[in-house]
């Protein structure tokens, strides 16, 4: 066969299989060919520079953005999502709540049990726009005390709505996020109710976080679950730049509180890290160097932020 039957040949299964949309088992047949041969031409195809394919990217989807955050905190997913300049508080919340519900809904598995520190605006707009699904998860637990000192028990209704629209079990963990004492977080974990549920985050396999800064969110401040300013301004001259699950890391991702001497009920930064699958939902550009942070400590494996906040994080090498 010379050179030019061979081309004519290759260009004939490329106009096929490419243009005409035929399967491969067809072109062997239509072409005499076998379905190896057919296979080998295709490869060949776009090894010779006979077909080049070109991925082409809607203006409102930043893959080069959200590879370069991947690259540079070898983290395995980032999903950057589009907005405005200059959002509000609340339009960030809903965009990436809005795609981490979509994320929930393409990625859960059977058989996984979810945990959620539900004490996050965003967690709950992405509660707010799940949909039930056919995916039979183990069930939904509360990795951070949601029983706040003035009663508010907003954290523990976001467990149970999530479990309720998954159709699988809430487990509640009947406590504040932060104890009085490491003496009452002691006698807690004592108990059967508590107990029970923290011996489960080491079963979490897939963990969906908020990450917050040194000043709490309106949600924490209204519930009574935070730190008051002395404490506050003592993280912050230790170099605390951020927290997940109230447990605060520097700019590195070192953890700034010994356990010893750690009042908070939650999911450790430790079971983070060790934890198969960590969703970190967080946006915004007063929380550019706390998701920095935790980017940097390797707790997160995948990162749903919006696109003012990644460009901001690649811009700031830092």
């Amino acid at each position: 066969m010379s050179k030019t039957d061979e081309k004519r040949l290759l260009l004939k299964i490329a106009t096929l299989y490419y243009q005409e949309g035929l399967k491969q088992a067809d072109i062997a047949k239509t072409l005499r060919l076998s379905q190896s041969q057919v296979s080998r031409s295709i490869t060949r195809c776009l090894k010779e520079g006979i077909v080049k394919i070109s991925v082409i990217q809607p203006p409102s989807v930043f893959i080069g953005l959200e590879s370069q955050i991947q690259q540079r905190f070898n983290v395995s997913n980032v999903i950057v999502v589009d907005i405005e300049d200059n959002p509000t508080d609340a339009q960030i919340k809903r965009v990436i709540g809005s795609s981490a519900a979509h994320y929930l809904d393409t990625s859960l598995r059977d058989g996984d049990l979810i945990g959620i520190s539900s004490w996050s605006d965003t967690i709950r707009s992405m509660i707010d726009q799940l949909h039930s699904t056919k995916t039979k998860a183990k069930g939904v637990i509360q990795v951070l005390g949601g029983v706040g000192h003035n009663g508010n028990i907003q954290a523990t209704i976001l467990t149970q709505n999530m479990a309720d629209i998954l159709s699988c079990d809430a487990f509640m963990l009947p406590a504040q996020s932060i104890e009085h004492s490491l003496e009452d977080k002691s006698k807690l974990l004592s108990t059967t109710e508590v107990a029970d549920v923290v011996d489960m985050f080491n079963k979490v396999n897939l963990a969906i976080v908020g990450i917050g800064m040194l000043e709490p969110s309106n949600l924490l401040r209204n519930s009574g679950n935070y730190y008051d300013t002395d404490r506050l301004k003592e993280l912050a001259d230790r170099g605390a730049v951020g927290d997940m699950c109230l447990h605060y890391y520097d700019k590195n991702g070192k953890p700034i509180i010994k356990l010893e001497e750690d009042p908070v009920i939650g999911m450790s930064l430790e079971q983070l890290e060790a934890c198969e699958l960590v969703v970190a939902l967080a946006g915004g550009l007063d929380k550019v160097e706390a998701i920095k942070g935790a980017l940097s400590g390797n707790y997160i494996n995948v990162l749903i932020t919006d696109r003012v906040t990644a460009e901001a994080i690649v811009k700031n090498p830092s």
